[in-house]
C-alpha cells in the first residue's frame, strides 16, 4: 500500500469517527444535513438544526456557510487519492448574528468551486467522494460533530 494511500485511509478513519454521534443513544444524523444544491451547480446545501427549547443567536461564522474553515471537506477520487486542495481562508469571518427558533433550522449554501479550487478540473477525471464534518456550536444542543459523504459525479 503506497504512502498516499495510507494517509488516505486515516483521514477516512478519523472523519468516520468524528462523524458518530458523540452523546447518547439518540438518532441525531439528521440534525446536520449536506446535499448538492439543485439550484447552483457545485455547491452543497447545508441544513443544520437546532434541539434547544429557547431561541439560539449566533454569529454566523459558526455555521458551516459562514466561514471556509467551519466544515471540513475532504475530496477523495475514485483512486482513493485527495486531490490537491489549496483553499484560502477567508480574510474576515462572518459575524453577523442570526438567530434560530427552538427546535428549528436554518440553512445556508456553500460554493465548492470556491473552497475547493481543484474540484473543476477533478471532476474531468473521475467521481469525487466529498467526506465532511462540521462541529456544532454547543447552544444547538445537538451531537459535537456530525460528518457525511457526498459523491459528485464526473464531468465530461
Amino acid at each position: 500500500m503506497s504512502r498516499s494511500s495510507i494517509s488516505s485511509l486515516l483521514v477516512t478513519a478519523m472523519l468516520c469517527f468524528f462523524s458518530a454521534s458523540s452523546d447518547g443513544n439518540e438518532d441525531k444524523s439528521s440534525d446536520v444535513k449536506v446535499e448538492l444544491s439543485s439550484q447552483k451547480p457545485l455547491w452543497l446545501h447545508v441544513t443544520v438544526r437546532s434541539r434547544a427549547e429557547t431561541q439560539v443567536t449566533l454569529p454566523m461564522w459558526r455555521l458551516p456557510w459562514g466561514n471556509g474553515n467551519t466544515m471540513m471537506l475532504l475530496p477523495v477520487d475514485r483512486y482513493s487519492q485527495c486531490f490537491d486542495n489549496k483553499y484560502v481562508a477567508e480574510s474576515y469571518p462572518d459575524y453577523r448574528k442570526v438567530s434560530v427558533d427552538p427546535n428549528g433550522s436554518i440553512s445556508g449554501d456553500i460554493d465548492l468551486q470556491k473552497v475547493l479550487p481543484g474540484l473543476e478540473e477533478a471532476l474531468k477525471k473521475s467521481d469525487i467522494n466529498l467526506f465532511w464534518t462540521y462541529e456544532a456550536p454547543e447552544q444547538l444542543h445537538i451531537a459535537r460533530w456530525s460528518g457525511g459523504w457526498i459523491q459528485i459525479p464526473q464531468r465530461r
